[in-house]
């Protein structure tokens, strides 16, 4: 007894476990997704990039070591005693420490703030990536429930038209119909049949989508529970999401620091100009073979220097001035480009939030539709059974019907999936989002 109860509430367990709601789906998706993945690689190179620009003021060290064949040869302007002509072949070896400190440098203050503002610009950059994300596992799971739900109409549709086919035929066997209600119930049923086989291929199809984007089971999700009521977009002003998308919005925030690099670039190269200071310290020794010496044994000699460098650019041979246009011109050209990603989160915003509106009020509609279309529905089965409807006009409400609940269904992930899009519009579409709009799955 003990056994099977386990073994009951095991497979029960199973169950549920197997079937993914879209919380899971966007958690499977950020280990899975390899896109994802690319981008949080592209976000730890990124973050290096505030450490490049620390290290442009740090000391620069360097260990400096040689051994040399070398040959020597004197030859004096008069041979004497004292001066006389000598070749000598040996060994030279040297080594040395060197170090600079930068003191002043106009182009290092520029470029560590450049590097720093790339950090931030990898930074916005996947946070845009995880929303897209959201976004695209949103997209999938939903098309997937919805080519699910058209399958489920096109085979609701093939059963309800079979039994009126059966009873068409029946009538007309018993001579109560004509012909003419079995040969239209029998292409509806044809047309139905063709529909029901493109459902199910557009089904395998979204499946295969949601799996390489998960990794997950895509024949086991959660689907949209009833009596859920959509709410309008809060605020209710879409004035004030445009606003907040222009200010907001990933692809704004991406492209104003883009700007704000190529403003940085034109500063440095303004300041490749400028004189540099920096803190010079040397020290090494040099070693000369008994051959080259001039004691007869190994002589060696050490030197040690400290000071101040003064570098003062004079021509670059237009490389600069060429660079510093250029420089411009890039500048110029990622402010267009903010100007076009302002306007496209403005229109990304203002689609959204009509989404998000006409989505609850078509819902609240289809609603109603809905509970209308199955009156029709079974007004007309009555009428043709007391006569005054005919087979045609059931098969026509019945189509209505199952319709108008295919309608409704999709209508509420369009709606979801629009209350995702504006809070992407915006910049804020997290975690917590889709929770939210899980809260609609059962």
């Amino acid at each position: 007894m003990k056994r099977t109860m386990i073994a009951t509430s095991l497979a029960v367990l199973s169950q549920v476990a197997a079937a993914a709601d879209l919380l899971d789906s966007w958690r499977a998706s950020q280990q899975y997704d390899a896109n994802y993945q690319a981008a949080r690689y592209a976000l730890d190179a990124g973050r290096e990039k505030v450490n490049q620009g620390r290290a442009l003021w740090l000391p620069k060290i360097t260990l400096d070591a040689g051994a040399n064949a070398a040959s020597q040869k004197y030859h004096p302007g008069r041979d004497t005693l004292t001066a006389p002509e000598t070749s000598a072949n040996g060994d030279q070896y040297n080594v040395g420490v060197s170090a600079a400190q930068p003191i002043y440098r106009a182009d290092v203050f520029v470029g560590a703030d450049q590097l720093s503002k790339q950090t931030d610009l990898a930074e916005v950059q996947f946070r845009d990536a995880e929303q897209q994300l959201i976004l695209r596992v949103a997209l999938a799971y939903f098309e997937v429930l919805a080519a699910e739900e058209r399958v489920q109409l096109s085979a609701s549709q093939k059963e309800a038209v079979s039994q009126q086919l059966a009873q068409a035929r029946k009538s007309f066997e018993v001579g109560v119909a004509t012909i003419t209600d079995t040969n239209e119930a029998q292409a509806r049923y044809d047309a139905i049949t063709a529909s029901e086989i493109a459902a199910l291929n557009d089904l395998e199809i979204k499946r295969n989508a949601f799996q390489m984007l998960t990794g997950l089971d895509a024949t086991q999700l959660a689907k949209i529970a009833e009596g859920k009521k959509p709410t309008r977009p809060q605020p209710p002003v879409m004035d004030e999401w445009t606003q907040r998308a222009q200010v907001e919005n990933m692809s704004v925030l991406a492209q104003q620091l883009n700007v704000d690099i190529s403003a940085r670039e034109i500063d440095r190269y303004r300041a490749s100009t400028a004189p540099t200071l920096d803190l010079v310290a040397k020290y090494g020794s040099s070693w000369d073979s008994d051959e080259l010496s001039r004691s007869g044994g190994r002589d060696r000699s050490d030197s040690g220097l400290i000071g101040l460098q003064l570098s003062i650019p004079l021509y670059t041979g237009g490389d600069r001035s060429s660079r510093y246009r250029e420089a411009i011109a890039n500048r110029d050209k990622e402010g267009s480009s903010l100007e076009a990603a302002k306007r496209n989160s403005v229109q990304q915003a203002k689609q959204a939030f009509l989404g998000v509106q006409s989505g609850a009020a078509q819902i609240e509609a289809l609603e109603q539709a809905q509970r209308s279309s199955l009156s029709s529905l079974e007004s007309t089965k009555l009428g043709r059974e007391v006569g005054v409807r005919t087979t045609v006009d059931v098969l026509d409400a019945e189509q209505n019907y199952y319709q108008t609940r295919y309608d409704l269904v999709v209508a509420r992930y369009q709606y979801l999936y629009s209350r995702l899009q504006l809070a992407y519009a915006v910049g804020q579409l997290d975690e917590g989002d889709v929770n939210e709009v899980n809260q609609w799955m059962h």
